[in-house]
């Protein structure tokens, strides 16, 4: 079984930094990529997460299934059937797929870039949906 998780249905406004505020609350996430597009260097609508355990892994599936939508689009989550080793690597070996390994204090942050991102969670039966941002309770 594998520790990726695939997240489908990206807008491409989506950053980094979101997906990884949420995706953090499964459990701690090793690896995030978001590919983009070679000739326009646009994100593609999907992204990779890698957590530190298949049961973290599955339990973030399982967590977040139809309950995260970005600018109005729930996003798909599954656990990644293949993993790929780096098409550049001539030994066939993978390399991690950003360049950031690992976040234990969290990725650095551009406020102004996380005030513009449009998000919503809702509960499960709940009817609840908007796309203001998040409150917090602290």
């Amino acid at each position: 079984m594998s520790r990726t998780v695939y997240i489908g249905n990206l807008d491409e406004r989506v950053s980094n930094r979101v997906l990884y505020d949420i995706l953090i609350q499964a459990g701690r996430v090793v690896d995030l990529h978001i590919p983009r597009d070679r000739e326009t260097d646009k994100p593609k609508s999907y992204a990779f997460a890698e957590y530190e355990s298949e049961e973290v892994a599955e339990y973030a599936v399982k967590l977040f299934t139809g309950l995260v939508t970005l600018y109005n689009r729930t996003l798909r989550f599954k656990i990644s059937t293949s993993e790929k080793a780096s098409p550049s690597l001539p030994n066939g070996h993978s390399t991690p797929l950003s360049s950031t390994k690992s976040r234990p204090h969290g990725m650095p942050i551009n406020d102004s870039d996380f005030a513009r991102q449009t998000m919503s969670m809702r509960a499960p039966g709940s009817a609840y949906s908007s796309n203001q941002g998040v409150d917090r309770e602290d």
